[in-house]
């Protein structure tokens, strides 16, 4: 007995960007709740979490990798952000900046120790923020590359 029929779609097409949108809500809910989860999760079992964590950081470095090779794929960088170099700056500074916090934080829990917490600061925000630019910089020079071989592509047709 066959439970869904391969072929024509079902759906008018308000029902399809309807379903469209709420797929998209769903994946970034459930990505912000998962990276949500590990934080707390670290932050609960400190030394240990290591241990618990392994499945979910799995999980959420598995979606994160499908999102930006199905983005370069597709030839997608945003909907309202330009890949400038001023903007890799800005995206990299901002992630050096919240992992800088949570790992202060993360470390002033374990060890208790206002200028252990202060060194980390400043070495996970910039380890940050070097990985983080380079990561877009990359990305960003794929992108482009599909881009322009999509354009082409669509030129010849």
């Amino acid at each position: 007995m066959k439970l869904f029929k391969k072929g024509k779609n079902q759906l008018d097409e308000m029902q399809e960007q309807n379903l469209r949108k709420l797929e998209s809500w769903g994946f970034w809910l459930t990505w912000g709740a998962l990276l949500l989860s590990i934080m707390i999760q670290m932050l609960i079992y400190k030394e240990e979490a290591g241990k618990y964590l392994k499945g979910e950081w799995i999980v959420f470095m598995a979606s994160n990798l499908y999102m930006v090779i199905g983005c370069v794929r597709l030839g997608i960088w945003s909907r309202r952000g330009i890949p400038s170099f001023k903007s890799l700056c800005l995206i990299s500074l901002l992630a050096g900046l919240v992992t800088g916090i949570f790992v202060a934080v993360y470390n002033y829990l374990i060890y208790g120790d206002v200028l252990t917490a202060l060194a980390t600061v400043i070495l996970a925000s910039l380890f940050t923020f070097v990985l983080c630019l380079l990561v877009l910089v990359v990305s960003v020079s794929a992108y482009k590359k599909r881009r322009q071989k999509l354009d082409s592509e669509g030129d010849e047709k």
